[in-house]
């Protein structure tokens, strides 16, 4: 806890370097569709079927120019899912590390612009319950603390004078297995529907 809320007073202070940063709030409905296999008798996983769910996720996020048009993004994420499969629900709290690389193109209209995003996800698994007939079952020591996952996203910019509003679309796919089980393995995705608004 100590490490987060140094990291957000961290990320609080960050405009106090120049005009290079810009800080903004993040705010995005996910679509989440977990694929589960099962290790066969051979040793390989084969796909069982996909658990699927909707959450959200919101936060602090950052955006430091490097180059003209290129900018490294980065924040911190909450990001609360849900996904269901064969009657089983699965809750998960997760905090999100955005290290990517984003472009933005120049004006094509007035106060119009695209932006485009490349790179990955650094995930801590907080919490995780099971859902069975109603009876919740905390399964947090069965889910792997750390991920990593890639994402690209595409957006569109809106000056409005008084702030940035960047909205698009984003994929997220899980690099590595957040199931500690040796015979399951499963892969995080998930679509968020970004909303952020720079200051």
């Amino acid at each position: 806890m100590k490490k987060i809320v140094t990291l957000l007073v961290v990320l609080m202070t960050l405009p106090m370097m120049g005009q290079d940063l810009k800080i903004g709030l993040s705010l995005a409905p996910t679509f989440n569709f977990n694929k589960h296999s099962l290790k066969d008798t051979n040793g390989n996983y084969q796909t069982i079927g996909t658990a699927k769910g909707t959450g959200w996720k919101g936060g602090i996020v950052a955006d430091f120019a490097f180059a003209d048009n290129y900018y490294l993004h980065s924040g911190l994420l909450i990001h609360q899912k849900v996904a269901t499969l064969n009657d089983v629900k699965l809750k998960m709290t997760t905090l999100e590390i955005p290290l990517a690389v984003k472009l933005i193109s120049n004006e094509f209209t007035s106060g119009m612009a695209i932006s485009a995003t490349f790179g990955g996800t650094f995930d801590l698994n907080v919490s995780g319950k099971s859902i069975v007939n109603d009876v919740e079952t905390d399964v947090s020591s069965d889910i792997n603390t750390f991920g990593f996952s890639f994402v690209t996203g595409l957006g569109v910019n809106f000056d409005l004078g008084f702030g940035t509003l960047d909205t698009g679309l984003s994929y997220h796919l899980g690099l590595t297995d957040i199931s500690k089980g040796e015979l399951t393995k499963v892969t995080p995705k998930h679509l968020a529907v970004d909303v952020k608004f720079y200051f």
